[in-house]
């Protein structure tokens, strides 16, 4: 465009100058004034000017870049105290100290621990021995001692209806616990309704240190409640002997 505009100004000058001098015709104007318009000076129709305006490129103006945007700062933080306290954090973990117990407060949450520990194994005790042996067929038989000083106790045979059900040796420890008056339960099962029998063999090591066996029976009525039959090893004073029998639990 700066071009375009050059040109026309020169073109305006030619036509002033000859507005001026009044001349009528080109012819006049070579024979009186000798007009120097230099070699450069070119003549443009309109049209081509009107056609270099119009196949001009136009400017665009570029639109301006988009700025990035800086990115968020994170709003939300991990409280570590809400996760594992579930709540505000005490005042130890705000100040990132931790209170120490005393042994004797930690001896006796220990305490109170083996307590509830021990009492849940109970009660799953109770519940296995519920599903496994329902008390309308179950039967319990059990052993106390007190002879110790006629006859030392090895081990107990136990047959119901002439099969065997249990056979037992004992060990040191149990023979002690069982001196101090613990009474052992030697088998649980399920039976029927009806007539039963139970015959307990007794070995061990009578008076002046013979081997001693004995075998013991009872029959009994098995009813839809639970059965608890016990093998009592006695000693007589009278006889100096040891003595057995099976009785039944009322």
């Amino acid at each position: 465009m700066n071009a375009t505009n050059h040109k026309l100004s020169r073109l305006l000058m030619a036509l002033l100058l000859i507005s001026a001098c009044g001349l009528s015709s080109a012819e006049e104007l070579d024979e009186t004034v000798d007009l120097d318009l230099g070699e450069d000076l070119e003549f443009i129709e309109i049209d081509e000017i009107l056609d270099e305006d119009e196949n001009a490129p136009t400017q665009v103006q570029a639109a301006p870049e988009p700025k990035l945007a800086a990115p968020e700062e994170e709003s939300e933080f991990v409280d570590l105290n809400q996760i594992l306290y579930g709540g505000d954090a005490p005042d130890d973990a705000a100040e990132g100290t931790v209170a120490k117990k005393d042994p004797e407060t930690m001896q006796q949450e220990m305490e109170q621990l083996k307590e509830k520990i021990l009492q849940v194994n109970r009660d799953l005790f109770i519940l296995e021995e519920d599903l496994l042996f329902p008390s309308s067929t179950q039967v319990n038989v059990f052993v106390s001692f007190d002879a110790l000083e006629y006859f030392q106790l090895d081990g107990v045979t136990l047959k119901l209806n002439d099969r065997p059900i249990s056979n037992h040796l004992y060990t040191e420890r149990e023979l002690k616990a069982m001196n101090r008056g613990a009474v052992q339960r030697l088998f649980t099962g399920n039976l029927p309704v009806g007539e039963h029998e139970l015959v307990a063999i007794v070995t061990g090591i009578g008076p002046e240190g013979r081997d001693y066996k004995r075998a013991v029976s009872m029959a009994f009525e098995k009813t839809s409640g639970t059965k608890y039959i016990e093998l009592k090893i006695e000693g007589d004073d009278l006889r100096k002997q040891p003595g057995f029998q099976l009785k039944q639990w009322e």
